[in-house]
């Protein structure tokens, strides 16, 4: 119930989400209440250096937020060395908060425990931006656009649309990216609604371009 998107800039990254909760019906699966939640305990927020978010379970974002101390990485670190650092660093971290906070599927009889949770986790750090699966898996699109959620096919053919041709994205242009990203999930997807939250992290915003 959820729209969490992302721009990858040169050195930046954008992230928005909308704000959107839609209770539904347990029998009709139909939606029985909206409730927007604050930008206090969004479905994205800055966390250390960190910009974190779920879409999925509201206890993923509830724990991401307040109770995750997630490791930081040197400033510089960048693109082989921050993806081995997510891989062996931040995700067994990660892991051990979730399962810690009861937020992780059950051992089954046979103790053959599989690593996994109910949603999927944005994070971006240093600039770069990483989707991490329900088994802890994790990827960085090289088309420099995320999203997850109930309207992100909605969001990815928005923000595909305004690619520029030619050169990279500016910050300028990744924030009317991701609002129409937004708009669009906001008009075809009823689970997604404003208002919206937008992140901006790396050298672009550093300069206060």
């Amino acid at each position: 119930m959820t729209t969490i998107i992302g721009i990858q800039g040169d050195g930046f990254c954008i992230a928005a989400s909308d704000s959107r909760i839609s209770e539904t019906e347990s029998e009709s699966n139909l939606i029985s209440q909206i409730v927007g939640l604050r930008e206090s305990n969004g479905k994205l927020g800055a966390n250390g250096k960190y910009i974190l978010g779920a879409a999925g379970d509201l206890r993923a974002i509830n724990i991401l937020h307040h109770a995750f101390r997630p490791p930081e990485p040197a400033p510089n670190l960048r693109g082989k060395k921050l993806d081995q650092f997510i891989t062996v660093k931040f995700i067994p971290a990660l892991r051990e908060c979730f399962e810690h906070n009861g937020y992780a599927s059950p051992d089954n009889d046979q103790k053959q425990h599989i690593a996994e949770h109910a949603s999927t986790v944005f994070v971006a750090i240093n600039g770069q931006i990483y989707i991490i699966d329900g088994d802890y898996s994790w990827i960085s699109d090289s088309n420099g656009i995320f999203a997850i959620g109930t309207g992100a096919q909605y969001a990815l053919g928005a923000m595909y649309s305004l690619l520029p041709s030619k050169g990279r994205i500016s910050l300028g242009h990744g924030r009317k990216m991701v609002l129409k990203g937004l708009a669009a999930s906001a008009k075809f997807d009823p689970y997604t609604g404003a208002p919206y939250h937008t992140f901006v992290q790396g050298k672009e915003r550093d300069k206060g371009k």
